[in-house]
């Protein structure tokens, strides 16, 4: 039996060049997020522009994946304390199903023992199935569904980033 071989994705960290792909990467799936996701939050976390990608570019740590030279993917990476927020685990919707997600979680996961972190966390809706199975399969864990419990994570680190109805996962590194 042959086992499948993942594509050759590299990772690097995000050059303002890689920025309308960046766009793209995340307008690729926003009809996805529409169904249950607030217009309010789907504009200003999914249906962004190039204004959106420059400013964040300065306020998260942004990773590119690369396959055949093409951006086809994004992470970004936020100091919360002991934890690291994981912003952004997206990859091009043309490019689904290659493994290309799992290379982004496995670069934060190096991330936060390098950096010598507790774990990391990310907010996911859940009904966003195809989201959840992956972060479960990794070994994410659902740590808070209402808002509440979402927002008063960490002193209230992550309000400025909650989208209502997201879930608060968790990932620690196996002792």
């Amino acid at each position: 039996m042959n086992a499948v071989v993942p594509p050759p994705v590299t990772l690097r960290p995000t050059e303002e060049r890689d920025l309308d792909a960046v766009v793209e990467i995340l307008r690729s799936t926003v009809e996805w997020y529409r169904p249950f996701t607030d217009p309010e939050d789907l504009a200003a976390s999914h249906e962004v522009d190039a204004t959106w990608a420059r400013a964040n570019l300065r306020k998260r740590e942004f990773w590119s994946a690369v396959l055949h030279g093409e951006v086809v993917g994004v992470l970004t990476l936020q100091d919360a304390g002991d934890f690291l927020y994981l912003g952004y685990v997206y990859v091009h919707r043309d490019h689904v199903g290659k493994r290309i997600g799992r290379r982004l979680l496995d670069h934060a996961s190096a991330e936060v023992v390098r950096r010598d972190k507790e774990g990391m966390v990310l907010i996911a809706h859940p009904d966003a199935e195809w989201a959840v199975r992956a972060y479960t399969r990794y070994g994410f864990e659902c740590v808070a569904e209402s808002d509440d419990e979402v927002c008063a994570w960490n002193d209230g680190w992550l309000e400025p980033y909650h989208e209502s109805g997201f879930q608060l996962w968790k990932w620690m590194p196996e002792a």
